[in-house]
């Protein structure tokens, strides 16, 4: 994984502001979170890739992107479970400029690893569509 996103996930779950522009996360990021990570959970690189915000695509090249997600996905098996564990809504960002976020963080089982943690990040973008901006399994 570049280093660039490797950074911006840990910098993502050690120094997320708190300040929010909602209580909880707004149904269009949770309905675009879910579609993202069904594409993911297909294994279906070309269509996340797709999906995603343009933070995401200026990040890391596209063809690396395939690779990255095969590798991390790949050797878990198939979903057997994802549960939501919370949703935070941020209007800022360590690295990014200011504007509407959603955090998701899942608990997920998979076929050969029954735990895994899973955030996805949301960004509201200018044409108001909500896109993967960050995904990060632990």
């Amino acid at each position: 994984m570049p280093k660039f996103i490797v950074i911006f996930l840990i910098a993502l779950g050690l120094c997320v502001n708190s300040s929010t522009f909602a209580a909880t996360a707004p149904d269009a990021a949770k309905e675009a979170a879910d579609v993202w990570l069904a594409l993911a959970d297909k294994g279906d690189a070309q269509a996340t890739w797709d999906q995603a915000a343009s933070a995401f695509k200026s990040g890391i090249e596209q063809k690396e992107w395939e690779s990255t997600l095969s590798k991390a996905r790949q050797p878990l098996g198939e979903v057997t479970s994802r549960t939501l564990l919370s949703s935070e809504a941020t209007t800022t960002l360590p690295g990014v400029a200011d504007g509407e976020f959603v955090i998701f963080r899942y608990q997920t089982s998979f076929a050969s690893k029954r735990r895994v943690s899973e955030a996805l990040l949301m960004q509201k973008e200018a044409d108001g569509m909500w896109r993967t901006v960050g995904y990060f399994l632990q």
